[in-house]
This record gives C-alpha cells, structure tokens and sequence, in this order.
C-alpha cells in the first residue's frame, strides 16, 4: 500500500469522525432541551426561561436552542425587567441548572407580564422565637389556631423540609418551594426567597400562578422583628396584568396580607400576655410530639437560643438518645431465654 492510499483512508476515515461526532453533539442538546421541556411543561415558558438568561444574564443555559434564546418580541428587557435576576445572583440563587427548580423559577422571570407587592411591618417577636416558628411550620400554625380558633396549615411534602403547602383556611392556598433560607451564606432565617404556586380568591376572581417572594426580616429593640415582603406575581396574559395592577386589587391583596399578619400579632400577643390556656386545651397540641414542641418553645420563649435547623438536629438527637436508652435496659435469663427487664 503506498503513502497516497495511507493518507486517502486517513482522510476518509477523519471525515467520518468528524461527521460522526458533528451528528451527536445536536442529539445531546436535543435530549437536554426534550428535559427541560419535559419540566417546564410548554415551549413558551422553555424560550422564557432562555431568552431571560441570555438577555439579564449572557447566560447560554444547557438545553436551550438558538431559537429559545431569542428575546420576545413585546418585552422590554431593560434595568427593570433584570432587576430579579440580579437580585437573585446577589443573593445566592444562581442559575445553576443542577440546584432544585432553577428552570421554573427562572422561566417565570423571563415572562412578559409582571406584578410586584410590597409589604412593611413589625411582629412582636424575637430573633430566637421566628426562627424556632419558621423550623416547625405545622407546630406554628397549629399554635396560631389555637388562640385564635382559626384553620391555618402547613405542612412540608419533601423530607428535605425545604418544601410544603400552606393555607390560611379561607381564600389562599399555595405550594411553596424555600428556595433561600439566607443570603450570599448571611442572616440564616432571616434572609428568605420563596417559589410558590398560589391560589386566591380575591373580589368576584378565582385566580391561581406562581410567584416569588423575598422576606427579610432584622431585629429591633423591644424584642420585636421588623420584616419587608417582596412577591413577584406573574399574569398569564394582558388582561390578569391589568387587573392585578388596579389599585383596587392591590388594596385588597395588601388587606389580605395584613389579615395573616394581625393573626400572628393577636395570637403572639395573647401567649406573651401569659394567656397559656388556649395552648393547654387545644386538643392537636396535646399529643405526644407536640408537647414537647411546647416544651421546646417555652424555652426558646424564655431565652435559649435557635438557629434553623435546630430542629431536625435535635430530633436526631433525641432519637439516638432513645436507642441507646433501650439498649442500656438491663438483660436478665428466665427460663433459658435472654430478655430486657422492662423499666
């Protein structure tokens, strides 16, 4: 075989390697794209979530197709329409596509129609006693409707506790991701970012979306919190954007806001009056956990400290103690046969 043959079957077969590996690169992407689709559930939402980051952020986001990335025709991506997404990075949330719901949250963000709310205030409660609150969210709702004979819930449906659904037992509902317990590692507990699929009845409307929320809370003297509220709703069309943007509809958004708010301001205030009855005659609060939930409370109320997380830490802790209690039980033989002496 002479040289010319060699480097003809060279060629070719680098002509094949090349086109082989040109032809998988496109299935790769396309797989990536099919995932994301998959998740995001319609193509509107996938071009949201890609022309967003690329226009905010000069972000190429895996799985997004030149086409995706183009902007939308009607949307002003100006320092308004970014803002979010700046707010976001800065406070740790990137668009990392391998941390939970970062394709939902962010496709949200690169819709056309946005509403934001605004809401200030103070709580009659300390550092140490909303973090315990916000660390055993069915146990604080529970507390709430207690004193105030009310139907709040909360409940988390991951193990991981970072999601649950909520309600207030009247016109809202709600699934919720807590996708920031602090910002940029700062203020843990005290620095929040919720994603949430809400439903609201509100005036003569029914009206279910998502949006996300900041919650920022600091200590101020005479062992109170001062909090601001920031929730970003998206409208799926003109028409909700108008309506949402009305004042009227945001009175009665803000009057709704300060309902849940006055609720935790009367029940707190009843229990730090010295008013314990309604806790001790509530029948969900007598079972076994929650007694010590309690018993737990009391002493954060009295002055022990607590951090997020406290609570799954000490629930292993407890768990462990209990185990090694048992296998310490004494063992006796009767009648052949190991047995633990009861105690």
């Amino acid at each position: 075989m002479n040289m010319a043959k060699v480097l003809g079957i060279a060629l070719l077969l680098g002509q094949y390697a090349f086109a082989d590996s040109a032809n998988v690169a496109p299935a790769t992407d396309s797989l990536a794209r099919q995932k994301l689709l998959k998740k995001l559930q319609n193509e509107d939402d996938l071009r949201s979530l890609c022309s967003g980051l690329k226009v905010c952020m000069d972000m190429d986001f895996p799985g997004c197709s030149v086409g995706d990335k183009h902007p939308w025709p009607k949307t002003k991506y100006n320092d308004e329409f970014c803002k979010p997404y700046k707010e976001l990075e800065n406070r740790g949330y990137k668009a990392d596509p391998h941390s939970p719901m970062v394709p939902e949250i962010y496709a949200r963000l690169g819709r056309q129609y946005r509403v934001e709310y605004v809401y200030n205030g103070t709580l009659p409660l300390n550092e140490n006693v909303i973090k315990y609150l916000f660390d055993n969210m069915p146990f604080t709702a529970q507390l709430i409707n207690a004193y105030l004979d009310e139907e709040y819930t909360l409940e988390y449906t991951h193990p991981s506790r970072r999601f649950f659904s909520g309600s207030n037992g009247r016109s809202l509902s709600g699934e919720f991701y807590w996708a920031l317990q602090d910002s940029a590692g700062q203020k843990l507990g005290m620095r929040n970012v919720f994603f949430g699929y809400g439903h609201a009845h509100i005036l003569r409307w029914a009206l279910h979306g998502t949006a996300i929320a900041y919650l920022d809370m600091d200590p101020i003297p005479g062992n109170q919190i001062k909090y601001k509220l920031t929730a970003i709703v998206f409208p799926g069309n003109l028409v909700l954007n108008n309506i949402m943007q009305m004042k009227v509809f945001r009175s009665v958004v803000n009057t709704k806001i300060e309902h849940i708010v006055n609720d935790i301001k009367k029940s707190a205030g009843m229990y730090f009056s010295g008013n314990k009855e309604p806790m001790l005659k509530s029948a969900s609060l007598k079972s076994a956990e929650n007694v010590q939930y309690v018993l737990d409370f009391e002493e954060v109320v009295n002055g022990a400290h607590w951090e997020l997380g406290d609570f799954e830490r000490l629930q292993r802790a407890r768990k462990e103690k209990r185990k090694q209690d048992l296998d310490a039980v004494p063992i006796m033989v009767k009648d052949n046969q190991v047995i633990k002496e009861k105690k």
